[in-house]
């Protein structure tokens, strides 16, 4: 029970860290040299990743740091996880991102939990209780859909529908990352730290497409020419949002359920709200009042212990 609720803590905590990501994202779009979302996504994972890398260091713990590729199975999924499912679904997201709010995209891209749900089903037998999983996911996106159209008053203009369209879809690409984490970590139980290594190659990784589509993309151009403050907000999002974020919440799923752990990231939306207003003065609205209790039962009966038999 101790365990369990650690994880329980550390999935939260890494979820609370992720919170800030869209709205240090609208900060760097003010800046007068703009971070564009390919730039942003390989400091990102780059300074993400050599964080924890001296991490590793620290713990003088580099043994199979790249066991992850020595099987044919086990690297196929390092690659898609890290590439795929960060890298590519990264620079969506980002660029989704740019074409709608902080607190709007936040919400849209908190389906990821309904997509690694389904994905932890199939991929991951997570079966237990799943009447009351699919109650709760249900009611949880009834809650965010509210946050989202602020019962349908948002007035959604082409450019923030397909800005919306393509943070669904990072959603959905990037929950493999969890899932195919989750799977590694059960193969290679052998592996010490396998969490802050299986995220440190996996950052490392990410950041091979991302350069590519770096090389031939007009950002290059202004690559590295951004101000200190902008410097500060990268590395926040690198180092705290992203490198620090992931990693405690892969050490969190360790202990419990994807599904039940990913289920803290419906809080995300309501996070992000809130600092969202603070920080960049972005007003919600009476529909934030309904999203939270819904969102609140809906991770209640997520997380609902299963009876046992007397």
């Amino acid at each position: 029970m101790k365990e369990t609720f650690k994880g329980y803590l550390l999935c939260f905590l890494g979820v609370f860290t992720w919170s800030f990501s869209e709205i240090m994202v609208k900060l760097l779009q003010r800046s007068a040299t703009p971070v564009g979302p390919i730039s942003l996504s390989f400091l990102r994972f780059f300074f993400g990743g050599l964080f924890l890398f001296l991490i590793i260091l620290l713990k003088k713990d580099t043994k199979d740091l790249f066991s992850f590729l020595r099987k044919q199975k086990n690297c196929i999924l390092m690659l898609f996880s890290g590439m795929v499912a960060l890298g590519i679904s990264n620079i969506i997201y980002f660029v989704g991102l740019q074409s709608t709010h902080a607190n709007i995209g936040s919400a849209i891209y908190t389906t990821y939990t309904i997509f690694i749900s389904i994905y932890s089903i199939f991929l991951l037998n997570e079966r237990t209780n799943l009447p009351l999983k699919f109650i709760g996911y249900a009611i949880g996106f009834i809650g965010v859909s509210i946050l989202i159209t602020d019962f349908l008053n948002l007035i959604i203009d082409p450019a923030h529908l397909l800005g919306n369209l393509l943070l669904l879809l990072a959603a959905a690409i990037w929950a493999f990352h969890s899932v195919t984490g989750k799977i590694l970590f059960l193969s290679l139980p052998e592996i010490k730290n396998v969490e802050i290594k299986f995220t440190t190659l996996a950052f490392f990784l990410a950041c091979v497409p991302i350069s590519i589509a770096l090389v031939f993309s007009p950002e290059i151009n202004t690559f590295f020419l951004y101000s200190f403050n902008d410097w500060i907000i990268i590395m926040l999002l690198a180092i705290i949002s992203t490198g620090f974020g992931l990693f405690i919440f892969f050490v969190g799923i360790k202990k419990i359920e994807v599904s039940r752990g990913i289920s803290m990231a419906l809080l995300k939306p309501i996070i992000a709200t809130v600092f969202a207003f603070l920080i960049l003065g972005e007003i919600p609205t009476i529909a934030l009042l309904i999203s939270i209790p819904l969102i609140a039962i809906a991770i209640l009966l997520i997380n609902r212990p299963i009876a046992k038999m007397k």
